[in-house]
């Protein structure tokens, strides 16, 4: 027996493209005993990064027993994105390897590969020409704080990997390089608020609890001090930036010092973290001790 799912014709870092991924987790978390076949038929566009949730669900089943296909993409552009970024070729699609400069490869992590994880940061993503400029030390800081996206999936949500990969791509008039993280562990919705029972607090909502997870200083670990997200949003922030997250049925978008909430129709058994770089951004930036010109200081 089969079960075959479609994937959507445009599959972008919005609130529909983020339902239809809960969406398909769920339907795909749903099939017991079938062979389960992914077909990109239909989709016309998509963006690189988010093929790090496809492969966070796809990996998912086929660890839970289920045998997953998936055919080549119809589309040229589909099938030239999903190729550069070797997400194909991770699910043994063979394909012709092309210029990757604007692609950052489709990486799965477990939750031992903590220095693999920050050396891939450093050449995927702080390395990339199009990268903002920083001094050595700001872009060690840049790394770290990165690396606390994976320290938070592997202590908080207790899961077993986390995926990541992005691309450079033009936006209105700016050219910008996204970066999106995954893991299917718990959800940040249910992190915090079990926190907040553990403390005889109130539970809170859950895009309050994402807002709640950037807070300097915010943390549900019990022996160390924040998650470690402000850093980085501030960083985006001076750079212009997006960052958004997506956790249980919440979406958190942080544009500058500008914040939207976002209830979804579908719950994410998960996190998902999409960062979003400003590549025309033309400040160097560096740390508070390297100089006193505090206008590009983080």
């Amino acid at each position: 027996m089969q079960k075959e799912f479609f994937i959507s014709s445009i599959v972008t870092a919005d609130k529909a493209g983020y339902e239809f991924l809960c969406e398909l987790y769920k339907d795909m978390h749903d099939v017991e005993n079938e062979d389960i076949y992914i077909n990109f038929e239909k989709c016309k566009k998509i963006e690189a990064n988010l093929s790090a949730v496809l492969g966070a669900i796809f990996d998912k089943r086929t660890k839970e027993g289920c045998s997953v296909f998936i055919n080549s993409p119809q589309y040229a552009g589909v099938r030239r994105i999903l190729s550069r970024n070797k997400f194909l070729q991770a699910f043994d699609i063979q394909t012709t390897n092309e210029d990757r400069e604007n692609f950052i490869e489709y990486k799965r992590f477990g939750i031992s590969d903590t220095q693999a994880f920050k050396e891939y940061i450093d050449k995927e993503l702080i390395q990339k020409e199009r990268f903002p400029n920083c001094t050595n030390k700001a872009k060690i800081r840049i790394i770290e704080s990165i690396y606390e996206i994976f320290a938070n999936a592997v202590s908080h949500g207790g899961c077993d990997y986390v995926y990541c990969c992005g691309e450079v791509h033009p936006r209105d008039s700016k050219t910008m390089l996204d970066m999106t993280f995954v893991n299917l562990g718990l959800s940040v919705v249910d992190n915090v608020n079990r926190y907040m029972q553990e403390k005889m607090l109130p539970i809170i909502p859950s895009c309050e609890a994402l807002n709640w997870a950037f807070v300097e200083g915010h943390t549900t670990k019990q022996d160390t001090g924040g998650l470690g997200l402000s850093i980085l949003r501030q960083f985006v922030g001076l750079n212009n930036g997006i960052i958004q997250m997506i956790s249980g049925d919440a979406m958190l978008e942080i544009e500058g010092d500008n914040h939207k909430d976002t209830q979804l129709a579908k719950w994410f058994p998960g996190t998902i973290v999409t960062v979003e770089f400003n590549c025309d951004d033309d400040k160097t930036y560096l740390m508070t001790d390297e100089l006193p010109d505090k206008n590009n200081l983080f």
